[in-house]
């Protein structure tokens, strides 16, 4: 009998061990239970995230595509400018060499030939007479009054348009 206690003894002992390894066994499966709902959590927010993410991907792809063919027609109208400008430069530049020229020539006369202002022809008279009201002028800034009476001054029959008198006064009153 010594030897059947002696086994129930072990068999008992072995199973209280299986019962504390069960028990420990149990109690990390539970953990690894709520550690895989936190992992669902977590990969269903990072789906969220993603979506989200994917769409704001989506409007900024678009709105960089808006913002480029802005850009290019800006870029378009820019080009346009620029040849407009480089146009009027040049008409500006020879229109500047006929002035200069023009001046020139009437510096040589005037030296030559003295005028008398009876002779010169009255800018207020031919602005009447070409239907034009006389041009206001601000009082009080002696720039402007200097290039306004340039310009009446300046007028000959080679300068008929009204930009070619304000070109030629303004050159004249910078001299």
């Amino acid at each position: 009998m010594t030897l059947n206690i002696v086994l129930d003894v072990v068999v008992a002992g072995l199973l209280l061990a299986t019962i504390a390894y069960a028990i420990l066994l149990s109690r990390r499966l539970g953990a690894l239970r709520n550690d895989k709902r936190q992992l669902e959590a977590l990969i269903s927010s990072l789906d969220v995230s993603s979506q989200r993410a994917e769409a704001g991907i989506a409007s900024l792809k678009e709105a960089a595509e808006q913002i480029g063919q802005q850009l290019q027609q800006r870029l378009e109208q820019g080009k346009a400018l620029q040849t407009d400008l480089s146009y009027i430069i040049d008409l500006g530049g020879g229109l500047a060499d006929r002035l200069e020229g023009s001046i020139r020539v009437g510096r040589d006369e005037s030296k030559s030939a003295p005028v008398s202002v009876a002779e010169a022809p009255d800018p207020r008279r031919w602005r009447r007479l070409a239907g034009e009201a006389p041009a206001e002028r601000p009082r009080g800034n002696p720039d402007r009054d200097e290039v306004a009476a340039a310009v009446e001054a300046a007028w000959i029959a080679d300068f008929p348009s009204r930009a070619e008198r304000l070109l030629r006064g303004a050159l004249e009153a910078r001299r």
